[in-house]
């Protein structure tokens, strides 16, 4: 089993951002994803670098590193910015300001979470009251959370079937089911006092919490040797 996660680097995109959230928080890198910069600026944070095609934003910003993308391409500001980090050797990170608003756009920052976990990232979004979490059976299978009084989290499949799915220490426990994309049977599962765990065996899940602080999540890889790590203090952008 893997140790409780750290997260390396938070990318902050153009939709909603929780800056009360980010500010408890700790993160050796962040960066600004398009429009994202306009709500760093807005709280006085000025991010490591900046990323995207900028169209949201409206110009290029100065005094930050910067990769401008062409506005005809074919991923998400997010996805490339996910891309960038684990090209940079960042494999936990928290994405924020990228739910809500264009319900299109959200959908495309799930699949962009999901895509990231099957590459044995950690990652995490943070918006609307609410932290996203997904699992692969290819990365990280599993996430347990400490015992909460009171709460609801909802468990969806991101493929066409998950399989081998365990929801435990919650009111509605389940055990090795399969659980697939066309029913809704994850939906509004109640924390009751107890410490939580949910594990998929095969396939993707998507695991919606209520907004808690990112050290209550621990997410481990089940199978084989633990995924190296890379140490990191700040953003390397000569690497």
């Amino acid at each position: 089993m893997d140790r409780e996660i750290e997260f390396e680097c938070a990318l902050v995109g153009a939709a909603s951002f929780d800056a009360a959230h980010f500010s408890r928080e700790t993160f050796g890198c962040t960066v600004a994803v398009d429009g994202g910069y306009a709500s760093l600026e807005r709280v006085g944070i000025e991010p490591d670098f900046a990323l995207g095609d900028f169209d949201s934003l409206g110009y290029v910003p100065d005094g930050v590193a910067v990769e401008r993308h062409p506005t005809m391409k074919d991923d998400s500001d997010t996805a490339l910015a996910l891309d960038w980090a684990r090209l940079k050797g960042y494999c936990r990170v928290a994405v924020y300001g990228a739910l809500g608003g264009r319900i299109d756009h959200t959908l495309a920052t799930c699949q962009a979470l999901v895509g990231a976990s099957k590459r044995a990232m950690q990652v995490v979004a943070v918006g609307e009251g609410s932290v996203m979490v997904p699992l692969s059976s290819q990365g990280f299978n599993v996430l347990e959370l400490p015992a909460f009084e009171r709460g609801v989290l909802s468990v969806f499949s991101m493929g066409d079937c998950a399989r081998d799915v365990t929801e435990s220490g919650l009111k509605y426990e389940v055990e090795s089911i399969d659980l697939s994309n066309d029913v809704t049977l994850g939906l509004s599962n109640e924390f009751v006092g107890k410490p939580a765990r949910i594990r998929v065996g095969s396939g993707e899940l998507m695991v919606v919490l209520p907004s808690m602080s990112l050290s209550s999540l621990r997410m481990l890889r089940e199978r084989d040797a633990p995924i190296a790590r890379r140490e990191c203090t700040g953003c390397d952008f000569l690497s």
